[in-house]
């Protein structure tokens, strides 16, 4: 429960920062505001999460580029948590990501595009057991670990709605936006 606040509170805060930037921006180029989910990988083991995927994110591409880059935010794979008085308890991770990629069709209406995806994910968290009920001894900050993100986001836009894919070797979802 803790994980998915802790998510939607950070995705909330990127949210608000993507669409700031992006209305400055607005008037140089192309922006695009999106959210994904996917099926769960079907894993049958005790390390892996059984959370749904679902990811946060943004593009842009300068008028005069075909060049676009972006950022997004995902909870997607799995991490193990011994915080909080857990031992290795399988939780859903978190990935922060870029995307750098290129626009390959454009005319009027409609655009395809596509960009590489590389960032971190959590892996681990851990820290010495606090006797009070804090989350680590002294109320100090979990040590996380991060391991390499990657992946391929494709995108299809038809005026002002853009319908796309994003596959990493985490999670394979359907992604759903806004052109501004």
């Amino acid at each position: 429960m803790r994980k998915t606040s802790n998510f939607l509170k950070l995705a909330l805060v990127a949210f608000f920062c993507m669409s700031t930037t992006a209305l400055h921006a607005s008037e140089n180029g192309e922006n695009v505001v999106y959210i994904g989910s996917g099926p769960v990988k079907n894993n049958d083991t005790s390390t892996t999460s059984d959370k749904k995927p679902i990811t946060l994110g943004y593009l842009r591409q300068s008028r005069n580029s075909d060049n676009i880059w972006g950022v997004d935010i995902s909870a997607e794979g799995s991490m193990l948590d011994s915080t909080w008085g857990q031992t290795q308890a399988v939780k859903q991770a978190t990935s922060f990501n870029l995307l750098i990629g290129k626009n390959f069709t454009r005319n009027e209406n409609s655009r395809f595009d596509a960009a590489f995806l590389i960032g971190v994910r959590e892996k681990t968290s851990e820290c010495p057991k606090s006797y009070l009920g804090y989350q680590c001894y002294a109320n100090s900050t979990p040590d996380t670990k991060y391991g390499f993100n990657y992946g391929l986001v494709m995108t299809w836009t038809y005026k002002s709605l853009m319908l796309g894919g994003r596959v990493t070797g985490e999670s394979t979802q359907a992604l759903m936006g806004l052109r501004f």
